[in-house]
């Protein structure tokens, strides 16, 4: 990955492999729960971060979602999670925002490598494609919450654990500027 400029809150470099463009958010939104079914202190962790995609002026957004613990899973307990996130619902206050999985492959959304560190060796990423709209109603929420589409806002699972609304609200000012730029 070429590194690129950095502002606050937001990072822009062009992908070495796939020579796209590429801005995101400064550092992902870290979402957790406790997973007290497999034991005493066992966390479930989400990391959640917004990247743009600019290929040959063909923008799209996508958030990046990446599962790990602080312990090993078995390989059929992985499955039934990734298969529960294949739709990712985020809470905003009590207003859901359901997106389908589109890949689970970084090189499908034409990134030669990974648009955020993985937290863990063991973490599975998934990528959700989503619109400004809707990310303008992450930003403007006061609280965000994931849960597979079968939970309930006050039953979601996951709630905030490190709260990155600024770099959220930096990523999406930049690319609604630079839509508006080259809508003129």
């Amino acid at each position: 990955m070429a590194c690129g400029t950095t502002r606050s809150g937001v990072r822009n470099w062009v992908d070495e492999n796939t020579a796209v463009s590429v801005t995101a958010q400064q550092r992902v939104m870290t979402f957790y729960r406790d997973d007290i079914q497999s034991g005493v202190n066992i966390n479930e962790f989400a990391d959640l971060g917004a990247f743009e995609v600019n290929q040959s002026g063909k923008r799209h957004q996508y958030l990046y979602l990446q599962l790990w613990s602080t312990a090993g899973r078995s390989a059929e307990i992985q499955a039934k999670l990734e298969d529960d996130f294949s739709t990712l619902v985020i809470w905003a206050d009590d207003q859901a925002v359901t997106l389908q999985r589109f890949t689970q492959n970084h090189e499908v959304v034409h990134l030669g490598d990974l648009a955020f560190k993985r937290s863990s060796a063991d973490a599975h990423e998934g990528y959700y494609e989503i619109t400004l709209p809707q990310l303008a109603t992450l930003v403007a929420a006061k609280t965000l919450r994931i849960a597979t589409p079968n939970q309930i806002a006050d039953d979601a699972p996951y709630r905030a654990w490190y709260d990155e609304h600024p770099s959220l609200a930096a990523f999406l000012n930049e690319v609604t500027s630079t839509t508006r730029l080259i809508n003129q």
